[in-house]
């Protein structure tokens, strides 16, 4: 099972929780840029979440960043076949707003059959219920 979230509107022990509570062992930052100006987030910085998660958190905005259009091949093979139970992670609280449902998740869907499940607000969102919601 592959999970998503946004920080927008979380903290990292929010993060932490939904960690526990889903057995999530892996955040993938999937950020082009992993760094954020709003000083009541700087605890998402890439510095911070490697100091706080050491190998548990892994950057991956170079092949699955949306900024500069979009996740490689290579980035979705390597979702594919992650054994872990890893979280994506990006800003938009919004899953229908960003690449993690437009992009990732709606590939890793229709070429590998990975339904990942999106985290927002208590509520768990399937990507296929939310591809549905956009066609």
């Amino acid at each position: 099972m592959i999970y998503s979230t946004g920080y927008e509107k979380r903290t990292v022990p929010d993060l932490e929780d939904l960690m526990k509570k889903y057995g999530i062992v892996l955040i993938v930052d999937v950020r082009s840029v992993p760094y954020t100006r709003r000083p009541d987030k700087y605890e998402f910085n890439r510095n911070q979440m490697a100091r706080r998660f050491g190998p548990a958190y892994q950057w991956k905005g170079d092949t699955l960043g949306g900024k500069h259009g979009p996740a490689t091949e290579e980035g979705i093979r390597y979702l594919a076949g992650l054994g872990d139970t890893p979280i994506l992670l990006c800003l938009e609280d919004d899953p229908l707003r960003c690449h993690r449902v437009t992009d990732i998740a709606a590939r890793l869907l229709r070429d590998h059959g990975i339904d990942v499940v999106h985290l927002q607000g208590g509520m768990e969102l399937p990507t296929s219920q939310l591809l549905e919601e956009i066609l």
